[in-house]
């Protein structure tokens, strides 16, 4: 049995909003700690949270497939437990939905998580094949800390089609609305110069090879087209499996995503790759943070499926996340999702957010309850 998930606001039921939060790991320590937040998210009237189910190269559920490829069936660090299906069934205890967000996406490895003699993660010791590389062969992509993440080469078909089968074994295996798959695009423009995409690119172009300048037009256009073809796939996969699927993406905000990751997320919105987005529109102030609201809206040219991404950490001011919680609504968006859990607890957020604007509960805009389809 599954429930039936629609878009209500295309009926025109416009009562309906996304309030969505992100749950990192630090938020999954232990299932009480799980319970806890659940119970808290419910209370402020939160209707979906995002729950982390890839990260630093490893699942936080029970995937047989990355077992396949690895030997390893979960995140050791949680000690055989099924992350997702506990984070399921404390949202359903409150009345909340669970939304598996694929943080890593591409990325395979992250260096204080380091694994096998190779070192960059567990995938890569099965597949060293698939790892993307810069023009020097480096395959450290460095963070502003100094840790660095190891990135899966999104342009191998091998690469989609183990993600592909991941996902697809997330939407068969629990009782979810959908999938948040993020991390669709490069790490950085130098990104792309190992021996297979290099042979890729010089057959499809014609040409020698990569030009040696990262930015050139031709080769962002190139990468960028090969990862909005992966979108696409990824959408059509799942909606193969299960039509019901509703697949979404926070991408970075356009055109800063494009002209630096390759990233053009209203791209995938036209070729129908998408049910609905959440572009990043993280910044400190009310005013900055209408300002990319707007651009991303006049970006994506539809304001019915475009969900905000907003970020608490950059101000810790609820009254400022108020306000752009309110500029939102004022622009007939479907919802919001908020970065993250952990930085409304410490900015005493949720109480401020339930006695203001959390004042009521809203119903999900993709779900109806009334609905019960037999598999």
């Amino acid at each position: 049995m599954r429930f039936l998930f629609v878009l209500l606001p295309l009926l025109g039921l416009q009562a309906a909003e996304i309030r969505g939060v992100w749950a990192a790991r630090d938020s999954l320590g232990t299932r009480e700690q799980i319970r806890t937040m659940m119970r808290n998210l419910a209370d402020a009237n939160f209707n979906v949270v995002y729950v982390l189910v890839w990260s630093q190269g490893y699942p936080l559920w029970h995937s047989r497939v990355f077992e396949r490829e690895t030997g390893i069936l979960t995140d050791p660090q949680y000690n055989g437990r099924d992350i997702l299906q506990e984070a399921i069934e404390e949202a359903k205890a409150v009345g909340l939905t669970v939304m598996p967000w694929v943080e890593y996406g591409f990325i395979g490895g992250w260096s204080s998580r380091r694994a096998g003699p190779a070192q960059m993660g567990p995938i890569f010791e099965s597949h060293p094949d698939w790892v993307l590389r810069k023009k020097d062969g480096d395959h450290r992509y460095l963070m502003a800390d100094g840790s660095f993440f190891t990135w899966m080469n999104p342009f191998h078909p091998d690469v989609q089609d183990f993600l592909l089968e991941m996902m697809g074994e997330l939407i068969r295996g629990y009782e979810i609305p959908g999938l948040q798959f993020d991390r669709g695009r490069l790490p950085a423009l130098d990104a792309g110069y190992d021996d297979y995409t290099r042979e890729l690119y010089a057959a499809e172009s014609g040409t020698s090879g990569p030009p040696d300048a990262v930015n050139d037009g031709d080769w962002l256009r190139w990468r960028a087209g090969k990862l909005n073809e992966f979108t696409a796939r990824l959408y059509r996969t799942l909606k193969e499996q299960d039509w019901r699927t509703l697949v979404t993406n926070a991408p970075g905000v356009y055109p800063f995503a494009y002209v630096n990751f390759a990233q053009d997320y209203p791209a995938w919105w036209k070729q129908g790759a998408l049910d609905f987005v959440t572009p990043q529109v993280y910044r400190a102030d009310h005013a900055a943070y209408v300002q990319e609201l707007d651009r991303q809206i006049q970006a994506l040219g539809d304001t019915r499926r475009l969900v905000a991404g907003i970020d608490i950490t950059n101000s810790n001011n609820p009254n400022v996340l108020i306000q752009m919680i309110e500029s939102t609504r004022a622009r007939g968006l479907p919802g919001f999702v908020i970065w993250y859990y952990q930085g409304l607890v410490r900015a005493g957020a949720l109480e401020r957010l339930r006695s203001t604007v959390f004042s009521e509960k809203a119903d999900l805009p993709f779900r109806t309850t009334a609905t019960v389809v037999s598999n």
